[in-house]
């Protein structure tokens, strides 16, 4: 999937270090993240994104990620 507009949502890359799903947090009203679906107590990956104000802006960071 692509980026159609400047409004709409990228789709989130698969993780930098192991190829897992990203996955979607959120803290508060705005703090958005993304980190591996195998992070922390799921796994034993330690790929996550920092903390942006959107879900937008988090996917965008995490898709950049190497």
């Amino acid at each position: 999937m692509t980026e159609t507009s400047s409004t709409s949502t990228p789709a989130i890359k698969p993780c930098p270090k192991c190829g897992q799903p990203g996955a979607i947090r959120k803290a508060g009203s705005n703090r958005v993240w993304v980190q591996c679906a195998k992070y922390g107590k799921d796994g034993n990956c330690t790929a996550i994104s920092r903390p942006e104000a959107n879900k937008k802006d988090a996917i965008t960071v995490w898709n950049k990620m190497k």
